[in-house]
């Protein structure tokens, strides 16, 4: 009976340690796919950021020149209110 106990014992604590280590390897897991997730995300915002901000260079410099709103518009995307403001 002792010798039951112990085996019964040792599988126990064999699936708990396999356990705590597969629950290790998928918490890395997890903050890797996270990491990677925001990255993309963060690099996603920055280049529409940017490509917004070289819109509104664009739309700054035909305004200068005295182009029309309307052409300004159609060509940057931009709304002619927010020409406008600029």
């Amino acid at each position: 009976m002792i010798t039951e106990r112990d085996y019964y014992n040792m599988l126990n604590t064999a699936k708990a340690d396999g356990l705590a280590a597969g629950l290790a390897e998928g918490e890395a897991k997890g903050r890797e796919d996270g990491l990677a997730e925001g990255r993309a995300e963060g690099r996603a915002e920055g280049r529409a950021e940017g490509r917004n901000e070289e819109k509104i260079r664009m739309a700054k410099a035909f305004k200068e020149q005295g182009v029309a709103a309307s052409i300004i518009a159609a060509a940057s995307g931009l709304s002619e209110a927010q020409i406008a403001e600029l």
